[in-house]
């Protein structure tokens, strides 16, 4: 059997220091701005059916979304409908 050596395998390319910096500054786990809040969190699970979530999760990776960033975007915005639809009035600055 012969023995194998890969001294001749193409070998990849060192990025540029620009190819490093335009990652650093919009490359991946900058696609949503991170909010600093001092807000305490809670987690929230929920049961949804795995042709939805399959569904969700390949939409978020296409748009190169994170899909927690989609339910915070959604719970915000139909939270504020609800609130509209019951006559709760928030504060513009409160969360």
């Amino acid at each position: 059997m012969s023995k194998k050596t890969f001294s001749l395998a193409p070998k990849p390319k060192l990025p540029t220091n620009d190819q490093i910096i335009a990652f650093e500054q919009g490359g991946s786990g900058h696609d949503v701005k991170k909010v600093i809040s001092r807000e305490i969190t809670k987690r929230l699970s929920l049961d949804i059916p795995l042709s939805v979530h399959t569904r969700f999760k390949t939409a978020c990776s296409a748009t190169g979304t994170k899909m927690v960033s989609e339910l915070q975007i959604f719970i915000e915005k139909r939270t504020q409908e609800l609130e509209q639809q019951a006559g709760i009035i928030r504060e513009q600055n409160a969360p």
